[in-house]
């Protein structure tokens, strides 16, 4: 039912479109009156349920592959072991079922459930990435240490000294909360993942 592409890796639907031709012509040929093998007979039979599997399958492996899509790249290796388990999930497809199984429909439900449930954690690490990590760190590499006087008075020494100290102790309580906020966020990435 599904296959994968020997050099791209890529899943397909294993369904001959000739087979659709055969529906065609057996059904023209019993229109005319001219009696049709039994194999035929069978696949006529069936062709309702053939196309549905073929549409459903087809929209499996186009959600597989816009979910997978989704996912970042330097959040690609935490997402693994979910990738393999969704495998685990398509593998009969690829190895014992067929277009004549009786357990198609739960084959089918089981991978939309493991995608459903794959997609909601993608998007939940997406967010922690993106609005609770990336954003801190972005507002952390913006923080200037020194605060140089934009108007041209003079200081002494001791008040140059004494304001820089007091800018870095309120930009060091600045960093401080971000990387907290990092820390937290980063637990919490970890947490989703082991939880899922």
């Amino acid at each position: 039912m599904i296959i994968r592409h020997p050099e791209n890796n890529k899943l397909y639907v294993n369904f001959d479109k000739e087979i659709l031709t055969l529906i065609r012509e057996a059904k023209c040929i019993t229109r005319i009156g001219i009696d049709i093998p039994e194999s035929a007979k069978i696949v006529l039979l069936q062709e309702e349920k053939f196309k549905m599997y073929n549409n459903e399958l087809q929209f499996v492996l186009r959600e597989y592959d816009r979910i997978v899509n989704k996912i970042r790249p330097n959040t690609k290796s935490l997402l693994v072991p979910h990738l393999e388990d969704l495998e685990y999930k398509l593998r009969p497809g690829m190895v014992t079922l067929t277009w004549t199984s009786m357990n198609i429909d739960g084959y089918l439900n089981h991978v939309h459930v493991g995608l459903a449930k794959l997609e909601q954690l993608i998007i939940n690490i997406n967010d922690i990435m993106e609005n609770r990590i990336e954003n801190n760190l972005k507002s952390l590499s913006k923080t200037v240490l020194v605060n140089l006087p934009q108007d041209a008075q003079t200081f002494t020494l001791d008040d140059f000294v004494a304001m820089q100290e007091e800018w870095i102790r309120e930009e060091s309580e600045k960093l401080k909360s971000k990387n907290y906020e990092v820390e937290g966020a980063v637990e919490d990435l970890i947490q989703t993942i082991c939880s899922y």
